[in-house]
């Protein structure tokens, strides 16, 4: 975000102001700067900017009753209708170019996707690729389940090998001690087939390949 470099509301007066000052202010010398100006016609047409200090003389200047050649009362609403008030600005600090041709690119991406993603359905390529169809769905649930089937049967045998196979290792064991050897058998298993099965699912997103793009760059 830039700065404002200057911090002063300027006023761009109407022409009725511009008249006023040079016909019934002409004779005067003790004005403020922006009046003066104005006096001297000093100034183009798109710099004629008084300031709040410029305003608040001409206000006090009003309020000993100034009257017009004709003898009409002035008042400074009146002068100042139709004016322009300019507000300070910030100064526009330029983007790096670098960074707006890498937001340019983005934006590009971006427009690609929302694109291809309203027709989809109406791409003859695209609607044929494999995980549109429903073999492949089906194909993935079927590796979701077996994933499921196999972290249960070796939790299960985990088990049966500590509430059982350790007591045909070394003897008779209380059934209590036995149960609870089944028990941390099947947890321990468990724990570790949940994180292979995590890093597996992970290593899978990461590696997925593009088959839009490989089925497109085949045709």
């Amino acid at each position: 975000m830039g700065s404002i470099n200057d911090p002063t509301i300027k006023i761009k007066p109407s022409k009725k102001l511009e008249n006023f000052i040079v016909e019934c202010l002409g004779e005067c010398s003790d004005v403020s700067e922006g009046i003066k100006q104005i006096q001297l016609g000093e100034y183009s047409d798109s710099e004629v900017l008084l300031s709040i200090s410029d305003i608040k003389w001409l206000y006090q200047y009003l309020q000993h009753g100034s009257v017009r050649k004709d003898g009409t009362v002035v008042y400074i609403h009146e002068l100042l209708e139709g004016s322009e008030i300019k507000l300070p600005e910030l100064e526009v600090i330029p983007r790096n170019p670098e960074l707006e041709a890498r937001i340019q690119k983005l934006k590009v991406e971006q427009a690609e996707r929302e694109y291809k993603a309203m027709t989809k359905a109406v791409d003859g390529v695209r609607v044929r690729l494999p995980e549109d169809s429903i073999g492949y769905q089906l194909k993935q649930i079927n590796r979701q389940l077996i994933a499921v089937l196999q972290f249960v049967f070796s939790v299960i045998a985990a088990f049966v090998f500590g509430f059982l196979g350790i007591q045909l290792i070394v003897g008779e064991l209380d059934f209590g001690f036995r149960l609870l050897l089944g028990v941390i058998c099947g947890l321990i298993v468990a724990l570790a087939e949940i994180y292979f099965l995590a890093k597996k699912l992970s290593e899978e997103d990461i590696c997925e390949p593009d088959l839009t793009h490989g089925k497109l760059h085949q045709e």
